[in-house]
């Protein structure tokens, strides 16, 4: 089952909840929007810090200009113009971090708006508007789910691997989900992937296939019976 959850990288006040419990989203479709004043501040600041400094550069490379000028006149020395290089340098490894604090609080106010990362179904929300949250909690906002496709899960004896692989390097494979009670089916699919590997415990291997699922009769986290054709 592909899934994935919409979790907080900034600390502030949940101003918005766009998405209703249970509904299904797009890709990209607003789900919340976290109060973004704090951080926009934070670049606004970034971006007078920036200026700043670009204004004192310009005036320094003009001074710089000026003490070569009257170095070669032998009216300064030349410890004034590195000393001024030095100071032109500076100001220039300034603005270059002010640029830095400038995308980094970009990014920042970016995560602000919390978007669907995936096409799915909302769950529960696990946050209400007004609360504050942290980029340290573990409960996110909501538990985005995909359902179409869904994936599904199940397992061979491992003294099938060879038959299965053989099949596969043919053509796609069909996949019959049932209920528990093997009577009844609940949709066809196409074999995805053979894991990788083994697990040694069990003597088994993992296999996933891909089902279309329009009818939504399959369902995250369900228990299933899957069955694997590979001849008629």
């Amino acid at each position: 089952l592909g899934q994935s959850q919409s979790m907080t990288t900034v600390l502030g006040q949940l101003d918005k909840v766009a998405f209703t419990e249970g509904q299904d989203v797009k890709a990209g479709d607003l789900l919340a929007q976290i109060d973004p004043r704090p951080l926009q501040a934070q670049l606004e600041q970034a971006g007078a810090q920036k200026a700043s400094h670009e204004a004192q550069l310009a005036d320094a490379k003009l001074d710089l200009e000026r003490f070569s000028n009257l170095e070669k006149r032998g009216t300064a020395t030349g410890q004034s113009v590195d000393t001024q290089k030095a100071l032109v340098a500076q100001l220039e490894a300034n603005i270059q971090a002010d640029q830095a604090a400038i995308d980094n609080a970009r990014v920042q106010l970016g995560y602000t708006t919390i978007t669907a990362p995936i096409s799915g179904r909302t769950g529960m929300r696990l946050v209400d508007q007004g609360n504050i949250v942290h980029a340290t909690d573990q409960t996110g906002l909501v538990v985005l789910t995909q359902i179409e496709p869904i994936s599904v899960v199940f397992t061979l004896p491992e003294d099938a691997l060879p038959n299965v692989a053989r099949s596969m390097a043919k053509g796609p494979l069909k996949v019959l989900a049932f209920s528990r009670d093997n009577k009844t089916e609940l949709g066809d699919g196409t074999l995805a992937l053979i894991d990788n590997q083994i697990d040694q415990t069990t003597g088994t291997i993992r296999l996933k296939a891909t089902f279309p699922n329009k009818d939504h009769a399959l369902w995250p986290g369900q228990f299933i019976s899957a069955r694997l054709y590979l001849t008629v």
